[in-house]
């Protein structure tokens, strides 16, 4: 329980695992329940879906939607998002690239990232019927956050110094990955049984390489690339779930 805890505040703006400090362990049994916590987020968007009809058609719906997916999680992957652009696509050296990703500040690129990405969800989200962005909505966060398992997993820390992702990295492996990849799977078998496992697996394997391209780049991965990448997938599962059913 404490680990679900754990994840729920690292992942939303509900601080309900105290102000107790979680060391590397419990950081890294957190990642089990990632995928639940995407779902938990799900559920939420489903009761803003539901309180949103009286709007009617339009895309009034989507943009509340996206608020409040954005203020549920403190717009933390959409900072990581546009961080990473900054630094990724500033054509600087390995070291540079890490210097710029850690600037607070947004540039061009992390600007043009972020309104791609979320006039790209509000567009492909607009293009569902209520019943098909009801399960959409429910299992895009979950997969997103799967991504970030993934990547703690599979990838060493960039940062030599450490950071707020490299809390992860002493602990986590195969348990943790399986342990989120099968929750995950058995989620979206239960939501949408085989359309969903479809979008999950093409936003999963774009994930990975994403993920790759990243660590090519940086010799590793960050805590601003696990957002970027929870970000990127959770767009391409709404992208595809819509190719796929239409």
């Amino acid at each position: 329980m404490r680990s679900l805890l754990l994840a729920i505040s690292f992942l939303t703006i509900f601080p309900v695992y105290g102000n107790r400090i979680a060391d590397d362990r419990e950081f890294s049994n957190s990642l089990y329940f990632y995928p639940l916590v995407g779902f938990i987020i799900g559920m939420i968007l489903l009761l803003v879906l539901k309180g949103a009809e009286m709007l009617g058609p339009g895309l009034a719906t989507e943009a509340l939607l996206l608020l409040v997916w954005v203020a549920v999680t403190g717009a933390l992957h959409l900072d990581g998002l546009m961080d990473s652009a900054d630094g990724l696509f500033s054509g600087r050296e390995r070291e540079r690239k890490l210097e710029i990703m850690k600037d607070s500040r947004v540039g061009a690129m992390g600007a043009v990232a972020l309104v791609v990405a979320l006039l790209l969800k509000l567009a492909f989200l607009d293009n569902l019927s209520p019943v098909d962005k009801a399960w959409v909505i429910l299992v895009a966060p979950a997969a997103g956050r799967f991504m970030m398992v993934y990547a703690v997993c599979r990838y060493p820390y960039a940062r030599p110094a450490g950071g707020l992702g490299a809390a992860f990295g002493g602990q986590a492996g195969w348990p943790q990955l399986t342990g989120a990849a099968l929750l995950l799977a058995a989620g979206a078998w239960l939501v949408f049984a085989g359309t969903a496992l479809l979008a999950v697996a093409i936003a999963v394997v774009t994930g990975m390489t994403i993920a790759a391209w990243i660590a090519r780049q940086l010799g590793g991965l960050t805590g601003d690339s696990f957002g970027a990448l929870c970000e990127c997938t959770e767009t391409v599962f709404i992208m595809a779930a819509v190719l796929l059913l239409h």
